[in-house]
């Protein structure tokens, strides 16, 4: 039994994945829990920029978030950024690039704060072979998790049913920010 729990001890943080922390100054620290095989990169250059890529060279998806820190509240109430959200949607449509009318806005399921965000998918790669680097939908949302701290989202993957997609999102929706 004492074996039983050991192991279970040791695997745990295996399972629920370690906290990578971003310090944004006197905003508070962010938290992300990626959930899978994540290599986590950041670089500040006024607006922190955090890259989640597979350590898996099969896995074709990735995830990019801008976060800015100390900004006016531009975004006061869910109904103004789901309207941003839904403006950036249509923009990216009559770009041409992605054949269809434009998508469905959808909240994200944040612990804290809230957010929206769309899915489209380039019409040229459905039916094919996924192609490294080549991916077959993108999903973009905003997330405010205070009144100075907003999050882009930006992920790339074969689909929106993949676990690859399915984590890269659970990661987004578990961001927590740590106001001292």
């Amino acid at each position: 039994m004492r074996a039983f729990l050991a192991a279970l001890i040791l695997a745990l943080p295996a399972a629920s994945g370690w906290a990578e922390v971003f310090n944004l100054r006197e905003h508070g620290r962010l938290e992300i829990f990626p959930v899978g095989e994540w290599t986590v990169r950041s670089e500040d250059q006024g607006d922190l920029k955090i890259q989640l890529t597979p350590k898996t060279p099969k896995v074709n998806a990735g995830c990019g978030l801008t976060v800015s820190a100390g900004g006016a509240d531009d975004f006061p109430t869910k109904a103004k950024l789901s309207r941003k959200v839904a403006e950036i949607a249509q923009r990216m449509v009559e770009s041409g690039e992605y054949g269809e009318t434009a998508p469905a806005v959808k909240a994200f399921y944040n612990k804290q704060g809230f957010g929206f965000y769309f899915t489209l998918t380039d019409p040229k790669l459905v039916g094919k072979d996924p192609v490294p680097g080549d991916y077959k939908q993108v999903t973009v949302g905003l997330v405010r998790l205070s009144p100075t701290v907003m999050v882009e989202v930006q992920i790339l993957s074969d689909g929106d049913k993949t676990e690859e997609y399915q984590q890269l999102l659970g990661a987004v929706e578990g961001m927590e920010l740590q106001t001292k």
